[in-house]
């Protein structure tokens, strides 16, 4: 008898899974028969539900719903127009999405999604409309848990419809809780210039009808590897982390700014840029206001504020800043600005400028702007040469002729102006001991070439200088050098070039009366 009990289990379990089969028929044909049933409600139930979320107009193409095992709509060809206006682009466009959630979370209010898949999707932020009434903010008849919509493309649209709109193209955009006040999101999207790719990581609140400018916002970024080369005139590798929150017309921004091989191309030199940065930004135009800028140059501190319109670098137009340093390297700004492995001078500087840089498509070093003045201490010349004629010439002017001594420091100054790559300076002071020279004249940066005239005050009579018979047959033209108090007053004159500098002293102008 017990050989049967094998047999009789069999055969129920047979019919046990002949009547699962037929239940999950019937419940395959219910529910495909529910679905056909309900797909037109369904669909015109999910345009309702969009209109309501953006309050604008919306096109779609096919729809489909299945119900078993578990809920899932697909469509093509979403369009949703902002507050019907036809002039600009749709608000949203997407080619294809998918979406798949429970039965019950799908019948219920407000419906619950699981997840949506977009592909093709485009959105077109609009500019503000220009109403004063107070924004609205929808609530939403669904809620999903997570949203994928890589490859989508972000635009905001300018006021002025000539304008090129700010473009973001988003290799991967991840967003939770949508539908919710406010939703996670993880997006990693390029950035055109300076090229490179920014991943973020945020919530976004709940969207405002009236004013999209007006939700709210944070997050963090990281910013890598981005070329600096495709400006013209600059070049080096960046890098950029830092914290963000605001609404996404105002949004303030805290953050750091690394560049290793910061570098002027036209003196070839790379220099270590680092910034701490605060700034508002304007994520409708993209315009920044800088608050200031905390920068360091190899090592010296300077800062930078203003305000820099959207694409000014990227796209050549006018740029107005102001900078002004704590006290720093001489060796630093000039190793970033002049040809050469040494800069020509060592020592501190300070200085204060006003920047500007007009539109245009010439590179940033041949038509930047700057007005401004500097101090440097404890100048000397990094060419022996050139430092041993000005430690001569210190020793003259206080009447030591045979001091030898190449370690003389000198004190400069003076008020410049850079326009079209050449270096104007009215007044240069510099201070030696015994001397003091005032000179204007200009510098070109691009052939390092020198013109500068002026006047050497010396402590030391002009036979002082000498040694000798030559300071006894001197003593008679003594006074025709010696004015308001110095020894010797002598115009002079410095020209050549940077590398090979020609010093020369005036005498027949000083005979002149400086004629």
């Amino acid at each position: 008898m017990l050989h049967r009990y094998p047999v009789a289990i069999s055969r129920r379990a047979g019919i046990y899974l002949a009547f699962g089969v037929v239940c999950l028929g019937i419940l395959g044909v219910a529910g495909f028969l529910f679905a056909s049933h309900y797909e037109q409600h369904a669909r015109a139930s999910f345009i309702a539900a969009v209109k309501k979320q953006f309050d604008g107009d919306v096109t779609l193409g096919s729809f489909h719903l299945s119900v078993f095992p578990r809920v899932v709509v697909t469509g093509d060809d979403l369009v949703v127009r902002f507050s019907g206006r036809t002039d600009i682009p749709p608000l949203v466009v997407a080619k294809h999405f998918s979406a798949k959630a429970g039965l019950t979370g799908f019948l219920r209010y407000p419906t619950h999604v699981g997840s949506v898949e977009l592909s093709g999707l485009q959105i077109h932020l609009p500019p503000k409309q220009g109403s004063n009434s107070r924004p609205r903010v929808h609530g939403s008849s669904f809620v999903i848990d997570r949203v994928v919509a890589d490859g989508a493309v972000f635009e905001v649209l300018p006021n002025d419809t000539r304008k090129t709109p700010l473009r973001f193209d988003v290799k991967r955009l991840d967003l939770s809780s949508v539908g919710g006040s406010s939703m996670g999101f993880h997006a990693e999207l390029f950035n055109a210039l300076p090229p490179g790719l920014i991943r973020t990581d945020g919530r976004l609140g709940a969207w405002v009808t009236d004013d999209p400018g007006g939700t709210a916002v944070s997050g963090q970024y990281t910013f890598r590897d981005a070329d600096l080369g495709v400006f013209k005139g600059i070049g080096g590798t960046l890098s950029s982390d830092g914290r963000y929150q605001g609404e996404l017309a105002k949004i303030e921004v805290q953050g750091t700014a690394d560049v290793p091989n910061f570098v002027l191309k036209l003196a070839g030199n790379p220099v270590p840029l680092r910034t701490t940065f605060a700034a508002t930004v304007d994520g409708i135009n993209g315009n920044t206001d800088l608050h200031p800028v905390q920068a360091t140059l190899g090592n010296s501190r300077f800062e930078v504020s203003g305000s820099i319109e959207r694409g000014a670098v990227a796209h050549g137009k006018e740029i107005d800043l102001n900078t002004k340093s704590v006290k720093g390297s001489l060796r630093d700004f000039l190793r970033l600005a002049v040809k050469g492995k040494e800069p020509p001078m060592t020592g501190t500087v300070e200085f204060a400028s006003k920047i500007h840089i007009p539109p245009g498509p010439e590179p940033v070093i041949g038509k930047i702007h700057l007005d401004g003045r500097f101090d440097a201490g404890d100048v000397k010349f990094t060419s022996p040469e050139v430092q041993e004629k000005m430690a001569s010439l210190s020793h003259r002017a206080e009447g030591d002729p045979r001091d030898h001594d190449p370690g003389v420091a000198g004190v400069m100054g003076g008020r410049f102006i850079l326009d079209k790559g050449t270096m104007s300076l009215s007044r240069l002071e510099f201070d030696l001991p015994g001397a003091k020279v005032i000179m204007d004249g200009t510098y070109t940066l691009a052939g390092g070439a020198l013109d500068f005239h002026g006047t050497a005050r010396l402590n030391a009579t002009v036979s002082q200088m000498t040694t000798g018979v030559k300071r006894v047959l001197l003593r008679p033209v003594d006074p025709l050098f010696r004015h308001d108090g110095a020894g010797t007053v002598v115009p002079i004159v410095i020209q050549g070039t940077r590398g090979e500098p020609s010093f020369r002293l005036d005498i027949g102008r000083a005979i002149r009366g400086g004629k």
